[in-house]
């Protein structure tokens, strides 16, 4: 159940350049962050592994230029921060570190980075550290981490970022918490802006569970409102990390569940079909009847069920439901039962342009037009997906771009709703899924102060 929380931005900035002022938001609060020149281009993308550091044996980082290996740090030295910390070791024990790693796995999963939780042999590597307390630092006790963040919105070729999992008291979210700190800290890394979108890792917003990088374009800010990202209008941290990274192995559909009704019920003239997502957040949910679309809702950022209404012009008879759901990403899932509604359909007893199929259901003509052919309606095609983009409307199927099984022209793009689909080659196409990317000057970013209604609850 969602809590209504009061929250309170400190404005802790760390200036990373001797007698800079911090930046300062519309209302006069500080950010936090301050904006350098960035460093010569010298890293194209990457760094392909993170290193989850719970410090066992403890830690010490140094200032100095930043470097994952040499442990030396941008952050340090300057603005109250010392020039030298020791980080006490990961105080929660195997089963939650166990736990916390296999979250930060799965939070970049869909990427072409190896989250590892021993030092790599060699650099480049991010390198989080996942203990210790934001006091080491001369920071606010309620910091929960810290990385620096490059003026150009660049990915660093290595780099330490700190995740103060200390801070974090034992509880139901304890582990989701100190998760979506380290991929949220990791994430400045690779050049990412905070989101004004709570499902997101890269948010200050609280109370959504589970965050996940999204698949959607949406503007940034901390918690005043929606305010332009530092490289540019809006942010879509699916995207940033795909060019940086890339695409990692095709990642599985939504989990969907039917909650009702269940297969062999009875339903009445105008009935409701209620159903539950979990994993990544939907998209859109639709409801299909005996080969026609009767249903469609939007996706919502949130664990609550969906509810799909039919109307009352569902024909009687045999009703064979198809639920079909698609996550942020395009991936689709299809779950299925049978009800019966009034008696069984008779010949010649079906609505125009439906048939009784003998077995007592009034069935819509299937679609015809295959992946790649223009569209009117998703019930045109045979794979009942119809995608616009731009002025134009095909026949498409879910794809990833590793592995993607698009045919002739086709390739695996971005549709205009942002899902990832099969589509012809737009003109100039440059490619979704990578480009070069440049180191900068590293930007000290605190990552998040304040105070929730309930004491103790601290966020990045």
């Amino acid at each position: 159940m969602s809590r209504a929380v009061v929250v309170g931005l400190a404005g802790l900035a760390l200036a990373v350049a001797a007698g800079r002022a911090p930046a300062a938001r519309a209302d006069g609060r500080a950010l936090d962050y301050v904006v350098v020149p960035p460093a010569p281009p010298v890293f194209a993308a990457g760094p392909h592994v993170i290193f989850l550091d719970r410090c066992a044996a403890g830690c010490t980082v140094t200032a100095g230029s930043d470097n994952a290996a040499a442990g030396t740090s941008s952050i340090l030295g300057r603005d109250g921060t010392p020039a030298r910390v020791e980080l006490a070791a990961f105080q929660w024990g195997d089963d939650v570190w166990d736990q916390v790693a296999a979250c930060v796995r799965a939070t970049y999963a869909p990427y072409d980075v190896e989250v590892v939780t021993t030092r790599p042999a060699a650099n480049p590597y991010v390198r989080v550290l996942v203990a210790g307390e934001a006091s080491a630092l001369n920071l606010a006790g309620n910091t929960l981490g810290v990385a620096p963040l490059t003026s150009d919105c660049s990915a660093q070729a290595s780099a330490i970022a700190f995740d103060f999992a200390n801070a974090h008291q034992p509880g139901p979210d304890q582990v989701i918490e100190i998760c979506a700190t380290a991929a949220h800290e990791a994430g400045h890394v690779y050049g990412l802006d905070h989101e004004f979108e709570c499902k997101d890792p890269m948010t200050y917003l609280v109370g959504c569970s589970t965050k996940v990088f999204l698949n959607k374009t949406v503007a940034c800010g901390e918690f005043d409102g929606p305010r332009a990202c530092k490289c540019g209008a809006t942010q879509s941290s699916f995207r940033k990390l795909v060019r940086v990274l890339g695409s990692g192995p095709t990642p599985p559909p939504p989990d969907l569940e039917l909650i009702a009704p269940r297969d062999g019920a009875t339903v009445t003239a105008s009935f409701s079909v209620f159903i539950r997502g979990q994993g990544r957040p939907l998209s859109v949910a639709e409801l299909w009847i005996n080969g026609a679309r009767v249903a469609a809702v939007p996706g919502k950022l949130t664990d609550a069920p969906y509810e799909l209404r039919t109307g009352a012009a569902v024909p009687d008879g045999v009703l064979h439901l198809s639920i079909r759901a698609y996550d942020d990403l395009g991936r689709l899932a299809i779950v299925t039962a049978t009800v019966q509604k009034g008696a069984a359909c008779a010949a010649g007893g079906c609505p125009s342009g439906f048939t009784c199929d003998g077995a007592g259901a009034c069935v819509a003509p299937a679609g015809t037009a295959a992946v790649g052919e223009p569209c009117a309606a998703d019930a045109a095609c045979a794979s009942q997906l119809c995608i616009r983009r731009g002025d134009d409307q095909v026949c498409s199927e879910p794809c990833w771009p590793v592995g993607a099984v698009c045919t002739d022209d086709l390739s695996c793009q971005h549709a205009d709703d942002e899902r990832l689909v099969c589509l012809p080659p737009p003109p100039n196409e440059g490619g979704c899924c990578g480009s070069s990317r440049r180191p900068g000057g590293s930007v000290a970013l605190a990552a998040l102060v304040l105070g929730l209604l309930r004491p103790g609850r601290r966020r990045r």
